[in-house]
């Protein structure tokens, strides 16, 4: 069984999720940049979209785009 954490593959995932809303929802992608910018977390991004849409695939993709933001600096 394999544990170690594929960080490099996470981050890339994360990158992806973030590009794809830049190319699809590019008002979404400059929303989550403004709450990451104020404090807001990957976790409560993901299950604020989730509550607002009930699109699970959707509050993923941000988490993730959130992430990306929260470690690209």
């Amino acid at each position: 069984m394999y544990v170690r954490e594929l960080t490099a593959i996470g981050e890339a995932l994360d990158g992806i999720s973030y590009q794809w809303l830049c190319d699809n929802h590019p008002r979404l992608a400059e929303a989550i940049e403004t709450e990451v910018r104020m404090g807001a977390t990957p976790d409560i991004v993901r299950r604020y979209v989730m509550r607002q849409t009930q699109r699970l695939e959707l509050a993923l993709r941000c988490e993730q785009a959130a992430r990306h933001l929260g470690t690209a600096e």
